[in-house]
């Protein structure tokens, strides 16, 4: 320890000696000023590999040299915290006059070659090095050493090791310039919470108050370890708690703990004791502002939603006043100076907040900075902005802008600030944005089931969401399995010009191979909607097919068939920008061909539409139209708002084509924060969310010339094949269900509760569905629906190389009022309904 103190002032005599020498030498201009610099060379480095040095000196060569340029390069070169010192010296190189060779001498600090912990039991060396600021292949730093140490400390205290006692030492081999870097670890008993007692609540019960509490008691299910840390937050939960109740004065004048062990116990086993002061409890008596004038009395008490005379809830009365506050900020007067005071009516236990105003001028926007692009072209972030340079400034404006950027979808974080500009009563909005994996290759496999296919499939897809840094979208995707092949590609672009015009194109090739498929009776006539008397292959009559349930006949009487589509589509929208939200009015087209390949001369579909794809690539055109008004704060992580939409797809009619329906979707989507918590020192929400989508399957008037009745209104299923009917997907309606299809009327329902677990990593949900389904518009009330019920809880991990969405599904089903569970391979007991299924999915993120 001694020669580290010399060499600190052997350091500082250096600097000292060479500062002087400056102020020597400052009368004269040195030779080596706006020279050239042609060559650095390094010597010193033990440690230090030199390429790392080289790298920063590539920039600085061919340079004319400037104590600014030097000091600049010492700043990089001291960043990298590898050396004490280092000396540099100036060398004409014997080639020119206008050339320099800056030779540089090197004095690293020590390198921790070893790091030893001791004195461990109850937590391992893997997870105490894992904590390390200062760790093997760093360079020693007194600072990082202390950090180290109370890092270990904290993951004692977490473990309940609160007396815990940590110190360091380390020797330095002179020679290698190395240093062998030791932790003790004094870890004293383990203690835990064997009781918590409250003294002074004679308002508020025990059991409310132990609610509040992020510690708990030792138990089958919580490991009750003691942790002074969460001790010191807990008294702030339970002073909120109390404010919360009316008890503004409420104290927790201490915490004591006892020893409670017992002969058995092999840790310290403690009572905890919270001495509190409750005081009186208080009511609200209303927020008044004084100092006004922009606004009045009345549009102040607008904004206020507490009764007076209620119970004083102190985070509310600031929620409160923020609103009050913000009617100023969103118009622009942010330089007012407001104070509040609390007037107490001692006799009548009321307090009365008042908003003392001093009013000031109004803040204009100078200019507007958006900060951390790394891709991105400015412009594609301006055009998000909801103000712009000139505009009085606004705070409501502000967050919306934020909001907008996020829901580019290619940032991961946006964060905002404003500063003071150049000239009073001006501000400049500040953005810093985090740009996200913009350019990606996604690929994986799900697991689940399906009625005609094979139950796993794959797929890979590249995208570019910001192509060029132009907000424009690139994706191709591929989807394969053994007997389903898709292939796409589509670009769209949000904006036109400066308005929010989008548009897409997307060409999609198809090729499934049906399995199983029913086939035309002897004397039946083809299959052309709900109301047929055909019956399929296998049986004699109409009325033996209905006696039989409609269940499959032997496999000899099914067919398969190739299933082949390419279809070009054009969609396009203008989304129009409200205050409460957005409206989203888009359409689209859609031309493709169709065939049904098939040995004609063995099988013959039991569907008419399979039979005339059969014969010929067939058109099937469809137009679409859609409504949505998004009041959601944000598009992915969605934490409040709602969502509403309206579609209709238009197939044939008079665009022509084989395939002629009508499709009608609504749905309905609502979110809420249920609370919010601290996740890696960021915000997290538990967000409550809640959808019904309502579809159908309308009539469309087409010109059926298969019954030669010609243009008249005919029921959807004689124009739809059944994969182009409603259905439930077992993955996003009725999930862990087989696919069910040919509905006309689908009627799902979700609702989920979701939270992060790690941000942009790992999040969790729980949800239950209803999905109602039925196959004929003439019975669509909820007690003649077919009832699909699906609950459970799942994970998505989004870590790079293997993100996993995995889901732990229970099934049960309503059927001709019958009521049954559905069994599967989880958890399965003794009985054909038990157990859980297993969804499973898979998808990669590569950069």
């Amino acid at each position: 320890m001694n020669k580290r103190k010399s060499r600190r002032l052997f350091c500082a005599i250096l600097i000292l000696l060479f500062s002087l020498s400056l102020v020597s030498a400052a009368e004269e201009t040195p030779w080596y000023m706006g020279k050239r610099i042609a060559s650095f060379s390094n010597t010193g480095l033990q440690n230090v590999e030199e390429s790392i040095i080289l790298d920063i000196q590539y920039a600085y060569l061919n340079e004319p040299f400037s104590d600014a340029l030097f000091n600049k390069l010492q700043g990089e070169l001291y960043a990298l915290d590898y050396f004490s010192y280092f000396l540099a010296e100036a060398q004409r190189t014997g080639e020119g006059n206008n050339e320099l060779k800056i030779a540089m001498e090197f004095h690293e600090l020590p390198y921790i070659s070893q790091v030893t912990i001791q004195g461990n039991a109850g937590i391992k060396t893997k997870n105490i090095k894992d904590v390390l600021l200062s760790k093997e292949g760093t360079f020693l730093q007194e600072q990082n050493i202390e950090l180290s140490k109370n890092e270990i400390r904290g993951l004692y205290e977490e473990k309940g090791y609160a007396d815990t006692v940590i110190s360091s030492s380390y020797e330095i081999d002179e020679t290698s310039n190395t240093v062998s870097l030791v932790f003790t670890i004094e870890e004293n008993k383990q203690k835990r919470i064997g009781e918590i007692v409250f003294e002074g609540n004679t308002q508020l019960a025990s059991d409310q108050l132990a609610k509040q509490l992020s510690s708990k008691t030792i138990s089958y299910f919580n490991s009750g370890y003691y942790n002074p840390s969460t001790i010191e937050t807990d008294k702030r939960n339970l002073i909120t708690f109390y404010q919360s109740k009316g008890f503004v004065d409420a104290t927790i004048s201490d915490v004591k703990t006892e020893d409670i062990s017992r002969e058995d116990d092999e840790y310290t086993r403690l009572r905890v004791i919270y001495q509190i002061d409750e005081g009186e409890q208080w009511r609200f008596g209303g927020i008044q502002v004084e100092g006004n004038s922009v606004f009045s009395d009345e549009q102040f008490q607008s904004l206020i939603s507490m009764k007076e005379g209620s119970i004083l809830d102190i985070s509310r009365v600031q929620k409160e006043i923020e609103a009050v506050t913000d009617l100023y900020w969103n118009n622009g007067y942010i330089f007012n100076v407001i104070s509040s005071d609390m007037v107490r009516d001692e006799e009548n236990k009321v307090i009365t907040f008042v908003l003392n105003v001093q009013e000031n001028q109004q803040a204009v926007v100078e200019d507007i900075r958006i900060e951390g692009l790394t891709k991105t072209k400015p412009y594609v972030f301006e055009r998000e902005l909801t103000f712009s340079r000139g505009d009085v400034f606004s705070k409501e404006a502000l967050i919306r802008s934020a909001q907008n950027i996020y829901n580019t979808l290619i940032v991961t974080d946006v964060k905002f600030d404003i500063i003071n500009g150049s000239e009073p009563g001006t501000v400049i909005p500040v953005y810093t944005v985090v740009e996200g994996n913009q350019m990606d290759i996604q690929f994986g496999a799900t697991f689940g089931g399906n009625v005609d296919g094979f139950p796993v499939s794959g797929f890979l897809q590249w995208s570019d969401k910001n192509l060029g840094g132009t907000g424009r979208d690139l994706a191709i995707t591929t989807n394969l399995s053994p007997d389903t092949q898709n292939f796409s590609i589509s670009f769209t672009d949000g904006w036109f010009k400066d308005y929010r015009w989008s548009n897409g194109l997307t060409f999609n090739f198809e090729r499934s191979k049906k399995e199983r498929v029913l086939q035309r009776g002897l004397g039946s006539d083809y299959y052309t909607g709900h109301d047929d008397t055909a019956y399929p292959l296998g049986y004699n009559s109409y009325l033996s097919y209905l006696a039989a349930d409609k269940a499959l006949p032997a496999n000899s009487y099914l067919m398969n068939y190739l299933y082949y589509r390419v279809s070009l589509g054009y969609n396009t929208g203008y989304t129009f920008m409200f205050r409460p939200g957005a409206l989203t009015v888009g359409g689209g087209l859609s031309i493709g061909l169709n065939y049904a390949d098939y040995n004609h001369a063995v099988y013959d579909p039991f569907e008419r539409l399979i039979k005339a794809y059969g014969e010929r690539w067939q058109f099937s055109n469809r137009l679409s139209l859609s409504f949505a008004w998004d009041g959601r704060d944000r598009i992915e992580n969605t934490s409040r708002g709602y969502y509403l939409s309206q579609s209709f797809t238009y197939a044939g009619g008079i665009l022509g084509g084989l395939s002629n329906y009508i499709k009608s979707s609504t749905s309905a989507s609502g979110y809420v924060t249920l609370f919010t918590f601290t996740l890696a020192e960021k915000d997290a929400n538990v967000v409550l969310g809640a959808t019904t989508t309502v579809s159908a399957m309308l009539p469309q008037y087409y010109n059926n010339k298969y019954d030669t009745q010609g243009w008249d209104w005919y029921d959807a299923k004689q124009g739809a094949t059944r994969y182009e009917m409603l259905y439930i997907d077992g993955m996003n309606t009725g999930r862990g269900f087989s696919v069910i299809f040919d509905q006309a009327y689908l009627w799902d329902n979700q609702v989920s509760v979701s939270w992060p677990l790690a941000h942009n990593v790992l999040s969790a949900e729980i949800y239950g569905s209803a999905t109602g389904v039925s196959t004929d518009l003439q019975n669509i009330a909820p007690s003649s629906l077919a009832w699909y019920y699906s609950m459970g809880a799942g994970i998505k991990l989004k870590v790079p190389g293997f993100p996993l969405g995995l889901y732990l599904v229970k099934n049960a089903s309503f059927i001709d009022d019958t009521f049954s569970w559905d069994g599967g391979t989880i958890f399965k007991g003794s009985s054909e309904d038990s157990g859980f299924k297993l969804v499973l999915a898979i998808t990669t993120t590569l950069y």
